[in-house]
Parts: C-alpha cells; structure tokens; sequence
C-alpha cells in the first residue's frame, strides 16, 4: 500500500478495507504522509494533500492512543502546515483557531493550575508528571507559530500563557 500513488492512498481511505487496517499501517503511512507533505520539491497543494493524509493516518490510529497523544501528533502536523502554507480558516487542517481550540479542550487545567503544579514538578505525583509532560507535548508545536497568537482572542491569549511555561514543565 505504501508504494501506491497519494490518489491510490486517498481512494483508499475511503474503502471499507481501510478501516481493518493495523496500527502499525497507519504509523507507518502517517510516517510517509509527513515525509510527503515535507518534500520542498513537490508544489504546495500536493504538499498539502499529503498533510491531510497524515491526518486522516492520525486519526485511524487514535483508538490506539490517549487523547493527547494523538493531539501532538496533530498539532505537529497542522503546525507544520500553518508554517509553511499560512493560516486558512477555510482550511480545517490549517485553521489556527480551531487548533489552539482543540490543544486547549486537552489540555485539562488552566494555565495557572500549570505554573502552580510546574512549580514543584520534581516533588509531584507520576500522574502529575505525565499530565505536564503531555501538555508540554501538545503546546511545544505552537512556538514556531508564536508571531500568529497575537491579538486579544482567549484561546491565543491562553496558549500564550502555556507557551511561556514551557521551560518549567517537566
């Protein structure tokens, strides 16, 4: 399968076969996707088709996964895809919005929850740790992204706060 055209992987995705498919196809084709959608030699709308296939990979595999870990491997994709081909709301895989939105539903505390607890990250329970190690996760796309936060929206405003404590958290 990982030989076929991005057309063939496309077409593919939407045949009932797809959805037997092993956890170990979908990282290996969200792994080709990416490498798809990062090839400067290919012109950008086929850059960005492979990016929504590495997306459509993510997602099949999220049974398999935490919330959260499946919202950093979303977040640096749709990150990535912000960069490089900028901000589009008619664009779901580039709507910035909706991805602070969706990092923030994750999230799970507010950012003052997450300096007082990164206050004393190393005394903190496991569960603790893996909580602010998560968010770290999830938010560290955002830095390249930070000059796109601005303005007075809440949810830039509250990824901001996150992305300044990104040095404390564990």
């Amino acid at each position: 399968m990982l030989g076929s055209s991005l057309d063939d992987l496309e077409r593919y995705l939407l045949t009932p076969e797809a959805g037997a498919c092993s956890l170990e196809h979908w990282e290996q084709l969200r792994d080709f996707a990416v490498g798809g959608m990062q090839s400067p030699g290919l012109p950008d709308e086929t850059r960005l088709r492979w990016g929504r296939l590495a997306l459509s990979a993510i997602s099949r595999k999220e049974r398999s996964q935490t919330p959260q870990q499946a919202m950093t491997e979303s977040a640096h994709v749709r990150a990535y895809m912000i960069l490089k081909f900028g901000v589009s709301n008619a664009d779901a895989a580039r709507d910035l919005h909706a991805l602070c939105s969706d990092i923030l539903r994750n999230v799970g505390m507010s950012p003052g929850a997450g300096a007082q607890l990164a206050e004393g990250w190393k005394s903190a329970s496991r569960d603790q740790m893996l909580q602010l190690r998560r968010i770290k996760n999830m938010v560290t796309p955002l830095l390249p992204l930070r000059a796109f936060l601005e303005g007075d929206d809440p949810a830039f405003q509250e990824l901001r706060s996150w992305l300044e404590l990104i040095p404390r958290l564990p």
